[in-house]
């Protein structure tokens, strides 16, 4: 993209909708596991989906990835019903605005109002998860207000919007730095981003929630998720560090890898060791 970042070109618009159009299709054919309670629900205005199993206690805000310009209530619906069901965790699922149609802050603003909205539901623990764009969006929220959440799981987060922090030298990623400067171009359109965006340059990360942050070896994120663990542990915030082998960005929620299921047993026990 060049010139007036809020012009996209139709080529670009052309190939997300279609890419859009590929995940929605291959989300609807997979296996969707039962969940007690399913509900669609208007989350301080935002809609989102809440999977609430058997005696669940506490609740996981889940914030999808795709690039804020990817997934959705049925893109990620079979993920969360896996994601409720093997934790015992209710889950809510917002569909936040996507890029390019909503820029900067939509998404971020629609995570905040269904954060808000979870937290005044009476659960008695809370916890964030988000992978991809979605961490970015879930560290959004655990600094905004860092005393809301027991816990963070944060997988492959894609923040840093200057690119710097990516392996632009990995051999064999499907997620190439240039696809990754693309997205940011999409959902930023001119604008400089929040303070999530830049949370490796921030100056202080004490307080925040205990931590486990999985990261995919085959992944240009994962020097990055690799600094925002470090910031985390060297201001005192407890953190476990998990890198996947063999495995590229997008790993944890598909079932075609022998690294999901490991990863989700890790939130599994992460979740399970939180007071």
């Amino acid at each position: 993209m060049t010139g007036d970042p809020t012009v996209v070109p139709a080529e670009v618009l052309a190939e997300l909708e279609l890419a859009r159009a590929e995940a929605r299709a291959e989300a609807e054919a997979q296996e969707k596991l039962p969940v007690a309670r399913v509900e669609d629900v208007d989350a301080g205005d935002v809609a989102a989906r809440l999977y609430v199993p058997e005696g669940a206690s506490g609740a996981l805000l889940y914030l999808h990835g795709g690039g804020f310009a990817m997934g959705d209530l049925v893109t990620h619906d079979g993920f969360a019903r896996r994601l409720a069901v093997r934790t015992g965790w209710a889950v809510l699922l917002p569909d936040y605005r996507r890029s390019p149609e909503h820029a900067w802050p939509a998404a971020a603003d629609d995570a905040a109002s269904a954060s808000d909205w979870l937290a005044d539901q009476g659960w008695q623990r809370l916890a964030v998860v988000g992978d991809s764009a979605g961490s970015a969006l879930a560290i959004g929220e655990v600094l905004r207000h860092p005393d809301r959440w027991v816990g963070q799981v944060q997988v492959y987060p894609f923040v840093d919007p200057s690119c710097a922090s990516y392996d632009a030298g990995l051999v064999g990623a499907e997620l190439p730095v240039e696809r990754c400067r693309l997205y940011w171009q999409l959902y930023l359109q001119g604008g400089t981003g929040d303070a999530a965006l830049h949370v490796l340059e921030r100056g202080n990360l004490a307080g925040q929630p205990q931590a486990l942050v999985q990261l995919a070896e085959i992944d240009v994120l994962t020097p990055t998720g690799r600094r925002y663990a470090e910031r985390l542990a060297a201001d005192g915030v407890p953190v476990d560090l998990r890198v996947y082998p063999g495995v590229q960005h997008g790993f944890w929620r598909h079932l075609d890898n022998d690294q999901s299921g490991p990863a989700l047993d890790d939130v599994v026990a992460f979740l399970a060791g939180l007071g």
